[in-house]
């Protein structure tokens, strides 16, 4: 290499490395709503559009680690489609529910005057830890790595109220706006400041942990800990 052509090669060395320094390095997935049937909003193949308005979503935790997962949804617009086709509306309704955090199993849907209502079952969205049971789709991850990028997008409400609860015998520990009791946690969009699309912006994982336990509060950020959440 002769003494002319290295200033140009420190030069294209120097805009390399200033161009990874600037680039963007939270290449996180889209925001995804926690609610999906809450966030409902399509067009049917026939042309009807299909909107949820008032919305809420109870999720129980129960002690074997299963989740059970109730959307209710009433209807803005298309009613009177779900309401006339049957398939139409078991296909919409299992959709929606994937376009929320869960993965959902065993999806019933039923109809009642103009509420959309669905439950499922996510056997996958909670972790037994230390007689406990940690809730984690709230809390999106993410790479621990320095510089790498990807990981799952920050979660938004959807419905206008959403209850994690605990099952029999299960007290719920966690960070949340509302805690009307000790067996449930309770967000709203009034309580999180965001009447659009409002963020959860929850940081710890809600931990079920049995009535009357030792130390629960302990309990709860030991298991957050071997789950790899212990803020």
């Amino acid at each position: 290499m002769g003494p002319r052509s290295l200033p140009a090669v420190v030069a294209l060395l120097l805009l390399a490395t200033a161009a990874f320094a600037a680039a963007p390095v939270d290449a996180r997935a889209p925001p995804t709503p926690v609610c999906g049937v809450c966030d409902l909003d399509r067009t049917t193949p026939s042309g009807e559009r299909v909107a949820a308005g008032e919305s809420s979503l109870t999720i129980t935790v129960h002690a074997n680690g299963s989740t059970t997962w109730r959307a209710r949804a009433r209807l803005a617009a298309g009613a009177d489609a779900l309401a006339a086709n049957d398939t139409l509306r078991r296909a919409v309704a299992e959709e929606a529910a994937g376009d929320g955090v869960a993965s959902p199993e065993d999806v019933d849907v039923r109809f009642d005057g103009e509420t959309l209502a669905v439950e499922y079952r996510d056997p996958n969205a909670a972790r037994r830890s230390v007689g406990t049971v940690v809730f984690t789709p709230l809390t999106p991850a993410s790479p621990n790595r320095p510089m790498v990028s990807g990981g799952q997008g920050p979660r938004y409400l959807a419905a206008d109220r959403l209850t994690v609860r605990g099952g029999p015998g299960l007290d719920v520990h966690g960070s949340a706006p509302m805690t009307p009791s000790a067996d449930r946690l309770v967000w709203n969009p009034n309580a999180t400041g965001d009447a659009t699309r409002p963020s959860l912006g929850v940081e710890t994982d809600p931990v079920a942990v049995p009535e009357r336990a030792m130390a629960p509060g302990v309990r709860a950020w030991l298991a957050r800990l071997l789950v790899g959440n212990a803020l």
